[in-house]
Order: structure tokens, then sequence, then C-alpha cells
């Protein structure tokens, strides 16, 4: 699965720049910085991931890790005005001021709306102002939340901070594949699982599948046809184990342990009978038929 590394810049409590401890460990763990302006905490780190949220998923992972007592409150938007942003991209403030208004670049994507106004000058979050300026060759390379992708990392915080508190892991459901003419069949399975997820225990139930990640766990939804090997792929970069969800033919939900090549203690597919071309329906026939070493449905199927 490819990566891109985003940077967050995330409103904290819990923590202190007068603290040695905690400074350093943002330093020196996360290649961070934790400063203070006014009344605000602001903590810079940087991270990984298939997209924004997962990036986002996998800091909030390792900040609980490393330092239980922060919280993490909200992403800082960021708020730029057209004099920053001509400082930042090198630009005149007369050339992003034409940007504003239109009159450069025709035929291409509007310039984005402003987030509000400081003074009498509107401002824009930094993050939409350079996901702008990538899509006409004029961004910098920094990955930054957008404003539909702050505001919902921003909704899911406290849910993630509950969730980890209740000392369970944090799910990340993601689909097999993308861009194809199953993406309705996969839809309808992450429905049913979310819902499935919902019930009290289930979570509780998952949790105990085998992984080295205790708190972050991967769930990979898939129809029949999916090959198993796509299905690993999805597997992040930093992870070993991951669990297969799917739709079998009366509609029921299937939830399958499945590891890499790496994970230990799985049950390899040629020993099930199972080339390197097995969909995930092939994974249940041999779960429902059997052959002659049959497979628990809980038992962890890794690739050979």
């Amino acid at each position: 699965m490819a990566c891109v590394e985003y940077e967050f810049q995330f409103v904290v409590d819990g923590v202190g720049v007068d603290d040695e401890a905690v400074v350093d460990v943002v330093h020196e763990e996360f290649d961070g910085l934790l400063t203070r302006h006014r009344d605000r905490h602001l903590l810079d780190v940087s991270e990984t991931g298939a997209n924004t949220i997962d990036a986002a998923h996998r800091i909030v992972v390792r900040l609980r890790r490393a330092l239980p007592g922060l919280r993490l409150l909200r992403i800082d938007p960021d708020l730029v005005g057209v004099s920053d942003i001509a400082e930042r991209t090198g630009r005149t403030r007369q050339n992003v001021q034409q940007w504003v208004n239109g009159e450069r670049r025709a035929g291409k994507e509007r310039f984005p709306a402003p987030e509000g106004v400081a003074g009498r000058s509107p401002v824009w979050r930094w993050g939409d102002v350079n996901a702008w300026l990538a899509g006409i060759g004029e961004g910098d390379g920094v990955h930054v939340p957008t404003r539909e992708e702050a505001l919902q990392i921003d909704y899911l915080l406290p849910h993630w901070r509950r969730t980890l508190d209740d000392g369970l892991p944090l799910v990340n459901v993601v689909a097999a594949a993308e861009h194809d003419e199953y993406g309705e069949g996969r839809g309808a399975v992450r429905k049913l699982l979310e819902g499935t997820l919902a019930v009290p225990g289930v979570l509780e139930s998952i949790s105990a599948f085998p992984r080295l990640e205790q708190q972050r766990l991967t769930v990979v939804c898939a129809v029949l046809t999916d090959r198993l090997d796509s299905v690993v792929s999805r597997i992040g970069h930093d992870e070993t184990w991951a669990v297969l969800a799917f739709v079998g033919p009366n509609g029921e939900l299937h939830l399958q342990p499945l590891g890499t090549r790496e994970a230990q203690g799985t049950v390899p597919l040629s020993r099930l009978g199972l080339g390197p071309d097995a969909t995930v329906g092939d994974l249940l026939l041999v779960q429902t038929n059997g052959p002659d070493r049959p497979v628990a449905p809980m038992t962890p199927v890794g690739l050979d």
C-alpha cells in the first residue's frame, strides 16, 4: 500500500513545554516540536499513511503509546492571509491576489473559499491553499490536512480517545481494492461491519486476534472475487496482521485473521491447498467444505 508523509499541527493539553521529558520524547521519537502560543500548546508531528485520515490514525496511536497524558484536542487551522501566502510561496502579494480573484491560471479550479476574516482581511486554511497550489504545480510538496480532512479528524479524535481509554484498539477500515466495479459490494461489507462493531463485546472479541500492534487493528473489506494477495497488500507498511471482512452467500459477515509472510503462527495458504491466485471465495470454500487439513474460520491464515 503506497504511503505518503503528512504533517499535522495539533492543539493539545495535558503536557507543557516546561516538561523536558515530554519535549525530549516529542523530538527524539517523533522528530516533532511542542510549542506554546499564548494560552495554547501546539504539537507539530508527521506520519506516513495511505491518506490523511490513515496517517492521523497512526500518529494518534503512536502518541498515545509514548505520551499517555497527552490529549489531542483538534487540528490547528493554520490560517494565512495574502501576505502569508506570498511569503510561503515566494510570490508577490499582487500575484497571490490575482490567484484569489481568479485572474491567473484560467481554466483551473477556483482558489479556495476563505475560512473567515481577521480584521478586515480574508484568511484561508493553509492546507486548502497548499492543496490548490499543488494542483497548479506550485505546491511545496508538503501534505497537510484540508478543511474537510481536518474537520473529519476533529470529529474522530474524541472517539479515538475514548476507545483507547477503554483499552481497545483503533480500527482502521480499508477496502481490498478501489476504483473498480466491486466498490459497491465492498461498501456493503463496510456498512455491515460498522453495525457489527457497534454491538457490545464484538470489538473485544476481535481485539483478541493475534497482532503485534495492540492499539491499532486494520480491517480489510473485500468481496468474494478479491484475491487474497491484494487483501494482504492493504495491510499497513508497519503491520503484519489484519482482519479480512467479507459477506458469505447467505449475507452473513465473516471476520478472518490474515497475516503477511512475516507474521508468526499463521497457517500457510499452501497447506490449505490454495495457490498464489487464491481468492476470498476460495478461502470460504475451504472453511465450508474443508480440505484434508481443514481450517477453522478463526485460524490465522498467511501467505506463503
